[in-house]
C-alpha cells in the first residue's frame, strides 16, 4: 500500500510540475516585461549599463509615470462597487436573494475585500495582471469563550496577493472566462529555517530533491529558501448518460438513458460531467498538505478556483497573448525625459565655471589669488603686463564652454518628452504651464478630465468582470459555509455595515408581502449583477445638486416633500438631524423614512378571518340576489293572473317595490362589506330577516289568489258572521278597514282597498 501511495504521489507531482512549467514558459516574456514595469514605478528607470557609462555625469530620475498611475488607482479606490444577487429561475425568490445580498456585503466589509481588490487592481494597472483570492477560516479561532456548537463555524474572507508574479495560471484558459480555468499555482519563497520548522520531515535542499525525484529543481530550492505553492486544480468526473425524448404529442422530457420508454423519439443523448476543485500545498519534491494519504489534494468546498484575476490591457500578437499596464508604453518617453534633464543639468552646471585663459608668466606669483577668484570677491585680479624679458603679455580672456543653442535644444526636447508621457499615459494635467490660456473655463477642464477617464475605461471594465467572477464564487460558497441551524449571521446594510440586521439560520422571519419564511439556503439558482460607479460620497453630492435644482421648479408642496431627501444628501454638520426634522413636518403618508410598525400576529389572524367572512357573505349575497330575481319573476306571473283584483295589484306592486329596494340594498351591502366586514355581517343578518318577511308575504299572496279564484262572492259587510278577521294588513289577512254597506262597487277604477303603502324600510 505504501509503495502504491508513493507512486500515486509521484504521478501527481509530475503532473503538477508539468503544468507549472507550461505556465512558466508561456509567461516568461510577460513576466520579464512586468518586472521592468515594476522597477520603473520603483524609480529604477536607468539601464544599469547606461548608468555606468555616464561615470560622473548626473543620472536624474524625474518620475512622470507615478502621477497618472496614482490617479487611476485613486479613481478605483473612490468607486463604490456592488455585487448583487438576482434570482434567475422559478426555484429562487427575492427574499433569499436579499439575504445573499446582505451577507455578501458583510463578507466584503469584514473580510477586507477593499484591500484585496485594490492590490490586484494596482498590479493590473502596473504590469497588466493582478490577482486576489478568497479563503475560508474558522470564525472563532482562539476564542476561549466561544460556544461549543460554533467551534466549526467558518467564514469567508479575502486575501490580497501583493506580488502578481507569484501566481501561475492556466495559460490555455480564455482571458474573460475565469470559470474555465483548470489550475492555478500561488507560490511563496519561504526561508529555509521557517520551512524546516513548519515541515520538519520535508525535503529542504535541491540535492535531496534530486535524489528523491531525479529532477533538478533550482527554481523550487533557491539558496537559503524553499518554494512552496498552493496548487488549485479542477477534477472532472464522468457521470451517467441522459437522453432528451419527444413523445407522440410533441412533449419533451429528459430521462436517464437506461430508462427510455418505448414509442418515443430520442432527440439527443449526452453524458453528465461533474466538476470539483482540489487544493494541495506542494514543494518541488513532495505533497506537504493534501488528502489523508498525501496522494492528491483535499476537497475545496466550491466548484470554482477561488483566485480572482484582474486584467490590464490585452493584445494577441502572433498568437501570443500580451498583457500590459499603463507603464509599458511610457517607459521610453520617461527614459528620454530623464536623459535630457540630466544633460541639461550637466550643461548648466558647467556655465558658472567659465575658464580664464592667461599666459603663465602673467599670473606668476599670483596663483593663490587666481585659485580663490571663483569664491572670493577680490576688487581686482592682478596680472603681469610684461614678462621677464620686457615683452608685453596678452591680457587674460574668458573661455565660454556652454553652448546656448544646446541648452535651448535640451529644453525643447524635455517639453516634447513630457508631452509624449501625457499621451502614452492619458493623463491630463491642468497645472501644466504649457496649457496656460488653453483651458480658460472650468467646463473645458472637466471635459479634459472626462476624456482622460474614458481613455482608461478598459481598466475599470476589467475590474467589473473580476467582480462578476468573485460574485459567482461567493454565491457558490455561501450555502456550503454558512449552514449550521441556529447560527447567527449579519446582513449588512446598503451603505455600510452599521445599518445591518441579524438573522438566525433556520429561524422564521417576515419576507416579502408579510409572508413568513425561514432563513435557509433552499433550491433555486441565483445570478450576479455588478455596478461600479462613483464613490458613495460623490453620488450623494451629485444627487443633492440635481435635487436642489429640481426643487426650484416644482410646486411648493412637491418641493417640501423632496426637502428631507435633498438635505440628507448634502455634506455638512447636522444634515441628518435637519433632514429628520423636516421629514417629521410632512404628512404621514409622505414620510418616506418613517418605518411602518410590524403587524401583530393576532391582527393578521383577524384580518384573515375578516377576508374569509367577506368571501362567505359575498357568496350569500349572490345567492339572495338570485332568490330576489326568482321572486320578482313569480310576482310578475301572479300579477298577470290577478289583474281583476285591486288588492292583489296593490300587493304585487308592493312586492315589486320591496324587490327593487332589496336589490339596491344588496348593492349597498356589497360596497359596505369591502370596507367593514363586521358591518357587512350585521347588515346581512338584517337582510336575512327581511327576506324571511318577504317570504311570508309571498305565502300570503298565494293564499289570497287561491281564495279569490275559488271562493263565492263576499256578502254585504253588515250581515252576521261576515266580519273580516283581525290582523295587520299584509300579514296573512285581507288588508284595509271594514267596508261600508252602501259603499260604491269595488272595481278597477275604485280606490285601493287598504292603507297606502308606507315608506321603504332601510
Amino acid at each position: 500500500m505504501a509503495a502504491k501511495n508513493q507512486e500515486k504521489s509521484r504521478d501527481f507531482l509530475n503532473t503538477a510540475m508539468d503544468r507549472w512549467r507550461s505556465c512558466d514558459t508561456a509567461e516568461s516574456v510577460q513576466r520579464q516585461e512586468g518586472e521592468k514595469d515594476l522597477r520603473f514605478l520603483n524609480l529604477e528607470q536607468w539601464d544599469p549599463q547606461d548608468e555606468r557609462d555616464r561615470e560622473d555625469r548626473p543620472t536624474l530620475v524625474i518620475d512622470q509615470i507615478g502621477e497618472p498611475f496614482r490617479q487611476l488607482i485613486g479613481r478605483q479606490k473612490a468607486a463604490k462597487p456592488s455585487i448583487q444577487a438576482v434570482p434567475v429561475d422559478s426555484g429562487a425568490d427575492v427574499d433569499t436573494a436579499e439575504v445573499y445580498q446582505g451577507l455578501i456585503r458583510h463578507i466584503e466589509n469584514k473580510g477586507h475585500a477593499k484591500v484585496a481588490r485594490d492590490e490586484a487592481f494596482k498590479a493590473a494597472v502596473a504590469v497588466g495582471f493582478g490577482y486576489y483570492r478568497i479563503v475560508t477560516d474558522y470564525e472563532n479561532e482562539g476564542d476561549e469563550t466561544a460556544p461549543m456548537d460554533s467551534l466549526f463555524d467558518q467564514s469567508i474572507k479575502y486575501q490580497p496577493i501583493e506580488n502578481p508574479m507569484a501566481v501561475f495560471r492556466d495559460p490555455a484558459c480564455p482571458l474573460h472566462e475565469p470559470e474555465k480555468c483548470r489550475f492555478v499555482f500561488i507560490v511563496e519563497d519561504v526561508p529555509k529555517s521557517d520551512f524546516e520548522e513548519r515541515y520538519p520531515d520535508a525535503i529542504s535542499t535541491n540535492e535531496d530533491a534530486f535524489q528523491s525525484t531525479g529532477l533538478e529543481l533550482p527554481e523550487w530550492y533557491p539558496e537559503n529558501s524553499v518554494r512552496i505553492a498552493d496548487y488549485f486544480y479542477v477534477e472532472t468526473t464522468k457521470g451517467p448518460e441522459v437522453a432528451l425524448i419527444r413523445t407522440p404529442n410533441n412533449q419533451e422530457f429528459t430521462v436517464p438513458a437506461d430508462q427510455i420508454p418505448e414509442g418515443v423519439e430520442i432527440v439527443q443523448r449526452r453524458h453528465l460531467y461533474f466538476r470539483s476543485v482540489k487544493l494541495a500545498k506542494i514543494s518541488g519534491a513532495e505533497i506537504l498538505e493534501g488528502n489523508p494519504s498525501k496522494t492528491a489534494g483535499r476537497d475545496w468546498p466550491g466548484m470554482f478556483i477561488p483566485v480572482v484575476p484582474i486584467w490590464g490591457e490585452s493584445l494577441v500578437v502572433d498568437g501570443k497573448r500580451t498583457l500590459r499596464g499603463i507603464v509599458r508604453a511610457a517607459r521610453d518617453p520617461q527614459r528620454m525625459y530623464n536623459y535630457q534633464n540630466s544633460e541639461l543639468v550637466y550643461e548648466l552646471a558647467l556655465s558658472p565655471k567659465s575658464k580664464v585663459l592667461a599666459p603663465v608668466e602673467a599670473i606668476e606669483g599670483l596663483e593663490d589669488m587666481w585659485k580663490e577668484a571663483a569664491r572670493m570677491p577680490f576688487p581686482a585680479l592682478l596680472t603681469k603686463a610684461f614678462d621677464a624679458e620686457g615683452r608685453a603679455l596678452p591680457a587674460p580672456s574668458v573661455a565660454q564652454f556652454t553652448d546656448p543653442n544646446k541648452i535651448q535644444a535640451l529644453v525643447v526636447a524635455i517639453n516634447q518628452h513630457k508631452s509624449d508621457l501625457r499621451t502614452t499615459t492619458g493623463w491630463y494635467d491642468a497645472t501644466d504651464p504649457n496649457r496656460r490660456g488653453a483651458d480658460q473655463s472650468g467646463r473645458a477642464i472637466m471635459a479634459r478630465k472626462e476624456a482622460q477617464a474614458e481613455g482608461n475605461t478598459n481598466y475599470h471594465e476589467n475590474f467589473g468582470e473580476a467582480l462578476l467572477y468573485e460574485g459567482m464564487i461567493l454565491l457558490d460558497l455561501i450555502p456550503k459555509i454558512y449552514t449550521r441551524p441556529g447560527r447567527v449571521i449579519r446582513l449588512a446594510g446598503l451603505e455600510d455595515d452599521t445599518q445591518s440586521t441579524m438573522a438566525t439560520m433556520g429561524a422564521p422571519y417576515q419576507g416579502e408581502k408579510g409572508i413568513e419564511r425561514i432563513y435557509q439556503w433552499g433550491a433555486g439558482r441565483y445570478d450576479v449583477a455588478i455596478s461600479i460607479g462613483a464613490s458613495y460620497t460623490t453620488r450623494r453630492q451629485e444627487a443633492a445638486a440635481w435635487q436642489l435644482d429640481l426643487m426650484k421648479v416644482l410646486p411648493p408642496e412637491m418641493a417640501a416633500a423632496m426637502a428631507p431627501i435633498a438635505v440628507k444628501n448634502i455634506d455638512g454638520p447636522g444634515n441628518q438631524e435637519i433632514s429628520k426634522r423636516l421629514n417629521q413636518t410632512l404628512p404621514p403618508e409622505l414620510q418616506g423614512d418613517k418605518e411602518q410598525p410590524p403587524i401583530p400576529p393576532e391582527v393578521q389572524q383577524q384580518l384573515q378571518q375578516a377576508d374569509e367572512l367577506i368571501q362567505q357573505m359575498t357568496a350569500r349575497v349572490q345567492e339572495l340576489d338570485k332568490m330576489i330575481q326568482m321572486d320578482e319573476v313569480k310576482a310578475q306571473k301572479d300579477l298577470a293572473r290577478t289583474r281583476e283584483s285591486d288588492q292583489t295589484k296593490e300587493r304585487v306592486a308592493r312586492i315589486q317595490a320591496e324587490a327593487e329596494i332589496t336589490r339596491t340594498r344588496m348593492e349597498l351591502i356589497k360596497e359596505i362589506m369591502k370596507i367593514d366586514a363586521a358591518g357587512g355581517t350585521a347588515m346581512a343578518q338584517e337582510e336575512t330577516k327581511r327576506l324571511l318577511k318577504l317570504a311570508d308575504l309571498e305565502v300570503a299572496v298565494d293564499t289570497a289568489m287561491g281564495q279569490a279564484m275559488t271562493a263565492p262572492p263576499a256578502p254585504p259587510m253588515g250581515q252576521a258572521g261576515m266580519m273580516p278577521p283581525e290582523g295587520p294588513p299584509g300579514m296573512g289577512g285581507p288588508p284595509g278597514p271594514p267596508m261600508a254597506p252602501e259603499g260604491p262597487p269595488m272595481g278597477p277604477e275604485g280606490p285601493p282597498m287598504g292603507p297606502p303603502p308606507g315608506p321603504p324600510i332601510l
